[in-house]
């Protein structure tokens, strides 16, 4: 019936209310197969910004947060705070949502909980309240922020990255750090809210738990891993601009090194956004880790951008659309003139001395060239 509908969907209002109302008496209610039903119904119901605003309008985050408070069971817990995530998509719900502090208070409490599912949703509803924070930046003092500051957050996240044998949640957790360590709003770098021991150590675990499987002559199992590991190293090379953060990176320089030289060691083809970031993390490190095998491979991806240049310069089709070659080249190149400037020489030389003599050329031009570089910068000053 029209004049029963949602704004402009075909959702009744007076299913809604009654679906609240029993919300409302849930404790006095024993929970069924049904009433499950009618929650994740009305939880799918939440992308549609109509249904949001009328459930505000009935005041659904006070209902949520008693709900929460009250219930023991797990998987009504998980479609509320699925249901507030959803609402978070939109602005207004967003901005009412910091105005509440106890609802605030009692979404965070459940980063103690050891349910899987619990804390994918809650994830989801964290990463869904930081877009203001990614998009407004004036937006004001935010409780998300705050949350940071307080270490709280920090440490939560770190214990789940240890512990959690669930995929999907490493992978929410991963999203929701590469999001927040990339902002960087009035000169304040987020990363340095996370560039701990308990977070890296956290990421070597996660690492561990996603990608035990995975061999070196395939790349990523799915699109969900590629993405995941895209946003692992994304994390970590956040860390790379601030001492703190690299220090951090060199006290576990091995356990990193040893990932990241699987990664370099890909398939020849996979020239990518993982790739970038992790020659620059390889670059972080290389005080404290250098693999001969991967500077090796380094340099032939090196050896194969140089010819990608000369392809496209001849007007040839490149695989690249994303046109990542220049940056990872300047990561390349970085990361060879400080080898020449690290590494001890006798296994350098040993090293180049197993390489293709075009690679080992190409080696020197960079490195001289770069020097040439330092030398005109110190003759200007």
């Amino acid at each position: 019936m029209k004049g029963d509908a949602i704004g402009n969907t075909l959702y009744s209002e007076r299913w809604v209310l009654k679906a609240l109302m029993k919300l409302t008496q849930l404790e006095k209610q024993e929970i069924n197969d049904e009433f499950e039903s009618e929650l994740c119904l009305l939880w799918d119901m939440t992308i549609e910004k109509d249904v949001v605003n009328f459930m505000m309008k009935h005041d659904f985050l006070s209902i949520a947060t008693k709900v929460i408070q009250s219930s023991e069971n797990m998987r009504i817990i998980e479609i509320i705070v699925g249901v507030i995530g959803n609402m978070c998509c939109v602005e207004s719900v967003r901005g009412e949502l910091s105005q509440r502090k106890e609802t605030v208070e009692t979404l965070l409490a459940l980063l103690e909980t050891p349910d899987s599912c619990v804390l994918v949703q809650l994830v989801r509803l964290l990463h869904s309240t930081a877009w203001d924070l990614v998009h407004n930046p004036d937006y004001g003092p935010h409780w998300l922020e705050n949350e940071f500051n307080n270490t709280r957050l920090s440490s939560h996240i770190a214990f789940i990255l240890m512990s959690s044998t669930n995929e999907e949640l490493l992978f929410c957790v991963l999203e929701l750090l590469a999001t927040t360590c990339s902002l960087n709003i009035n000169d304040k770098d987020f990363s340095l809210y996370f560039s701990t021991p308990e977070i890296v150590k956290g990421l070597i675990e996660s690492w561990q738990q996603l990608f035990a499987n995975w061999t070196l002559e395939d790349d990523f199992p799915s699109k969900h891993h590629t993405k995941a590991a895209t946003h692992w190293t994304e994390v970590l090379c956040s860390f790379t601009g601030h001492v703190s953060g690299r220090t951090v990176l060199c006290q576990f320089g091995e356990q990193l090194g040893d990932i990241f030289s699987k990664i370099i060691c890909r398939p020849p083809d996979c020239l990518d956004k993982l790739l970038v970031s992790t020659v620059t993390l390889m670059e972080a490190i290389i005080r404290v880790y250098f693999n001969e095998n991967s500077f090796k491979k380094v340099l032939h991806i090196l050896h194969n951008l140089y010819q990608i240049v000369v392809r496209r310069f001849t007007g040839e089709p490149t695989n690249n659309e994303d046109n990542l070659e220049p940056i990872l080249q300047e990561s390349i190149e970085t990361y060879c003139a400080n080898v020449s400037s690290i590494i001890d020489h006798h296994i350098l030389n040993a090293t180049l001395a197993e390489c293709n003599e075009n690679h080992v050329l190409l080696y020197w031009k960079i490195v001289n060239d770069r020097q040439i570089d330092v030398d005109l910068g110190e003759r200007a000053i």
